[in-house]
């Protein structure tokens, strides 16, 4: 299953580079939360892990590790998982973040900085209040 293409986006872009950001920014984050799959990991390895260490940003993954386009087969199951529920409303939230121009956003690891958090909400909910996250007994039952 396709979620979205560089194609979609070229009209109102106007150039490769600008029509990535939304797409990259978005395939970052699932590279840097382990949703990607085996496949993507084999076929584009380096990539991934430039992406990791924040030498190349998702645009650059995506236009040169996966042609452009934003495929199922690029995630596991848990990444298929939540961009089937989640994905339609990504555009909204990437407006919500930087404004209604997207491809005017600078595709750097600062502008990343700012939406990462709010995708993470989606994956994992909201964040507990630190009173309640004292009471919890381990750290990762605190989006439990």
């Amino acid at each position: 299953m396709i979620y979205d293409d560089l194609s979609r986006h070229m009209p109102a872009a106007g150039a490769i580079d600008q029509a990535a950001v939304p797409m990259g920014m978005f395939l970052a984050w699932c590279v840097n939360l382990n949703l990607i799959s085996d496949q993507l990991m084999e076929q584009a390895e380096q990539g991934v892990l430039r992406v990791r260490y924040r030498e190349i940003t998702g645009s650059e993954l995506l236009v040169g590790g996966c042609a452009g386009v934003l495929d199922a087969c690029w995630l596991n199951p848990a990444g298929t998982e939540f961009c089937d529920r989640y994905y339609a409303r990504y555009l909204d939230d990437y407006r919500m973040v930087f404004g209604d121009d997207v491809y005017q956003v600078t595709d750097d690891w600062a502008h990343y900085d700012q939406l990462a958090p709010l995708l993470t909400e989606r994956l994992y909910g909201p964040r507990p209040q630190r009173r309640e996250r004292l009471k919890a007994k381990a750290w990762w039952k605190f989006w439990a």
